[in-house]
């Protein structure tokens, strides 16, 4: 593994490890400070509103002045943000730093660019498995650790200031160590030129990369990011209100519930480090994806339909193993089928709008996922899930090669 690996690693355990330590403690501190549940859904409609539009216009700009400058500036100002939460008292004021924190968290984007830019294209499947399984080792310790930390007296402020600490961290590593490529493509040439010639103002910069997501073939990204949204759907009607259903179904404290979902993270972490190889023994003719696609999702549908027949935790949690494997194994697949179709010179636009599309479907689900539970019971999201997940597999089947990546 080269150094410039492991600090690719280090820096996306940092990033999701940061955010897991207070997210959890979040709702709670809000209801202390006197907002309704309505209001503490606002500001979570609002934080994925802003990362649905932010997205794309991110990825785009860090195609044009490179990816480690916008790392660095992104991360300083979300690591500055979160201490601010942890001590100011306004909900209103709270929920504009939630606005901003939006605006410029895109940490995972980025790392997956760089991934692009930097890494073989062989070996890229390898390091996306490796990330995801560090995202479930993230969320499986970040949000114990955080739980404890709250516990203290103004416990939330400690946790907000471990949280901005991390993520300014993470700035000083994109700095020294994440470096972007030598040779450039042809964009961000073409742009540094333009800025000897003459020095462009913040808004001239933003401008030209929200002008410059026109030029990308949104055409031969749709089979993608349409399946990309079928998988998030499925996932965020599974995961609505996810401990509170759990806990009604089978009668357990909270402490259970918080059980599975970490063994629910240590599966899908465990699978992350396998996909490479599953490509290579049973996928090694499968150019398109077509196969991959057909076979992840005929799995999530099973699995779904598993837990939404389940009689005990035991056959639930049964169940959650083909699920979680099978989800760990479509975002992996989706993350390196999207990458290599993608031209170099746009990949930012690309993981941008990838972004957007994940957070566009967590912005709706919960919606879509809350009148299915008071219409047919709180199980009924889990049937859903279910035919969301077949839809996919008749996109998969429609799947066609129709373009090859270039540089």
């Amino acid at each position: 593994m080269s150094a410039k690996v492991k600090w690719i690693y280090l820096a996306a355990f940092l990033d999701l490890f940061a955010v897991s330590l207070i997210l959890p403690s979040m709702a709670a501190h809000l209801k202390s400070l006197g907002a309704s549940y309505f209001m503490i859904g606002m500001m979570t409609s609002i934080y994925a509103s802003t990362q649905l539009l932010s997205g794309p216009i991110i990825g785009s700009w860090s195609d044009k002045i490179g990816r480690q400058k916008l790392f660095v500036i992104t991360y300083l100002i979300v690591g500055c943000c979160y201490p601010l939460i942890g001590f100011i008292n306004s909900f209103y004021i709270i929920l504009l730093l939630r606005a901003t924190i939006g605006i410029f968290k895109h940490g995972q984007v980025l790392i997956r660019t760089i991934v692009t830019d930097q890494i073989p294209i062989d070996n890229q499947s390898l390091l996306f498995g490796h990330l995801k399984s560090i995202a479930g080792v993230s969320f499986t310790l970040g949000p114990a650790i955080g739980g404890h930390l709250s516990e203290l007296d103004k416990g939330f402020s400690y946790v907000a200031c471990c949280t901005g600490f991390l993520l300014i961290l993470n700035s000083v590593i994109g700095y020294l160590y994440l470096d972007d490529v030598q040779d450039e493509n042809a964009a961000s040439k073409q742009y540094k030129d333009e800025c000897k010639k003459k020095p462009k103002s913040l808004r001239e910069e933003i401008s030209e990369a929200i002008r410059s997501l026109a030029e990308v073939n949104w055409r031969l990204f749709g089979q993608v990011f349409t399946l990309k949204f079928i998988l998030d759907m499925s996932a965020g009607v599974y995961h609505s209100n996810y401990s509170i259903k759990i806990q009604e179904r089978f009668s357990i404290t909270p402490k259970i519930s918080g059980y599975t979902i970490a063994f629910q993270s240590f599966v899908g972490v465990i699978t992350g480090l396998f996909v490479a190889k599953i490509n290579d023994k049973l996928y090694k003719t499968d150019v398109d994806y077509k196969k991959r696609n057909i076979h992840g999702f005929i799995l999530m549908a099973i699995g779904y339909l598993g837990i939404y027949f389940a009689t005990s935790l035991s056959v639930f949690l049964l169940w959650t193993v083909v699920l979680k494997t099978s989800h760990m194994f479509m975002r992996i697949i989706l993350t390196d089928m999207l990458m290599r179709k993608c031209p170099s010179s746009q990949t930012g636009s690309i993981a941008g709008t990838s972004n957007s599309v994940s957070n566009f479907a967590r912005l709706i689900t919960p919606i879509i996922a809350g009148i299915f539970e008071d219409t047919w019971g709180t199980n009924s999201a889990n049937f859903l899930a279910a035919v969301i997940a077949s839809i996919g597999i008749l996109v998969s089947l429609n799947i066609k090669n129709n373009h090859s990546k270039t540089q």
